[in-house]
């Protein structure tokens, strides 16, 4: 069994290093697009769980339908090749301490079906909410380039360069 797993473990790796496709994929990655995508995500101000919903331009509410706007761009380039959707659940009210009011908690996903191999796929999504010191407050700003700005501008930044070129 773990030669098994060994060897599955080494033909992975010599396959994933030596597929010049994933260097194209690398090569177009644009520094300046991450950058410009995380300077978007901290000027909603705050991304706090219970911050604003309603403002097209401060809190998760309006960073959460600038990210889906930007999958439904990228589908919109692949032929719809992604289908973006919120995920949702409702959080009640002292289910844990940071949760000091009634909340949906939204998550943004993409998911691109494979056409040579339907049944996979590739779900794409990140951490959107960000937040000050104190888990309670959330109207102060905390723009949270690095909790987790970064990482939903990698996602993102993935997913529009990922379009074209399906694995699956």
């Amino acid at each position: 069994m773990i030669k098994t797993l060994a060897l599955l473990l080494v033909n992975f790796m010599v396959n994933a290093q030596t597929d010049p496709r994933l260097y194209d994929i690398i090569e177009s990655v644009s520094a300046e697009r991450i950058q410009k995508d995380i300077t978007t995500l901290a000027n909603f101000g705050t991304r706090h769980t219970l911050s604003d919903t309603i403002s097209k331009t401060r809190g998760i509410g309006a960073a959460r339908r600038w990210i889906k706007s930007e999958f439904e761009k990228t589908a919109a380039s692949c032929n719809s090749c992604l289908n973006v959707f919120y995920q949702k659940n409702l959080i009640k009210k002292g289910d844990n301490d940071r949760i000091t009011k009634d909340v949906w908690v939204v998550n943004v996903v993409a998911v691109q079906k494979g056409t040579k191999h339907p049944n996979r796929y590739i779900i794409m999504s990140g951490d959107i909410d960000s937040r000050v010191s104190d888990p309670n407050n959330f109207t102060s700003d905390s723009p949270g380039a690095n909790d987790n700005a970064s990482g939903m501008a990698g996602t993102l930044v993935s997913c529009q360069n990922n379009n074209e070129t399906l694995y699956l």
